[in-house]
């Protein structure tokens, strides 16, 4: 892939994107990991630094503190405003008496920071720029209303390891690339980990199907280095998140 025409094509779509809507800022959730961290540079090189806000919503119960500080990391090397807010007191507040579901609270954890960052966005007339990748968007694999709520996707036409040769291109420390990923629901909790495949295997996967026409009745393709069960269970999520597709989302089309 040509990562220069990468570039150009998702600064273009940034910057149109902010000048049609007469944005004074964006504002991006910086979270410490890949996606968050290549939307940064992204949008801190297309728009310049002083237009770029970056939000670290921390819930110190969960994030681990290599996450923040990879956060700041990133804000500096880049030169963009940034703020750290502790979530986790707000979110237990709320919270109290409510039903205990883990995956109830992790998804309102998603969704409070999402309020966050579009309450700054409100008072400083930006836009929410939002880190899916193509990935992510099209297994499910993220909150409805949440983190797939944002106001314009602009990597979300690369699959997570493009995002990762992406990261390299950009200059992104090695630290941040060699990560594993997670939406930091709940401690401990990971991407591969949680849907049971790599992510290696998952974009060979969503490669070779057409991940809006596949059905559990489909037949399952051949693919070197991949059972049937990886496939299986790649369907499976696709499947079972299928409501969230129902959401238009805004993205940079990569033609």
């Amino acid at each position: 892939m040509d990562y220069d025409k990468v570039f150009n094509k998702i600064s273009e779509f940034m910057r149109t994107e902010y000048d049609s809507r007469n944005a004074n800022c964006v504002v991006i959730g910086i979270s410490g990991g890949i996606d968050s961290t290549v939307t940064a540079y992204v949008a801190a090189r297309s728009l310049g630094p002083k237009r770029v806000l970056g939000l670290s919503l921390p819930d110190y119960s969960v994030t681990p503190k290599i996450d923040i500080k990879h956060g700041i990391e990133i804000s500096k090397i880049l030169g963009i405003n940034y703020k750290i807010i502790e979530v986790g007191r707000g979110k237990k507040m709320i919270t109290k008496g409510f039903p205990n579901d883990k995956l109830a609270r992790g998804n309102f954890l998603v969704r409070l920071r999402m309020a966050i960052l579009y309450y700054f966005a409100a008072v400083k007339g930006g836009l929410v720029v939002g880190t899916a990748d193509k990935s992510e968007l099209q297994l499910g694999y993220f909150t409805k209303y949440g983190d797939g709520g944002a106001d314009i996707f602009p990597i979300a036409d690369l699959y997570k390891t493009e995002v990762r040769e992406f990261a390299k291109y950009l200059g992104v420390p090695d630290s941040i690339i060699r990560k594993k990923s997670s939406a930091r629901i709940w401690r401990g909790q990971t991407a591969e980990g949680e849907i049971g495949v790599q992510y290696e295997k998952i974009d060979m996967i969503l490669k070779k199907i057409k991940y809006d026409k596949i059905s559990s009745e489909s037949k399952l393709p051949n693919i070197r280095g991949v059972t049937k069960k990886d496939i299986k269970a790649v369907i499976d999520w696709i499947q079972s998140n299928r409501h969230k597709h129902e959401i238009p989302i805004p993205i940079c089309k990569l033609e």
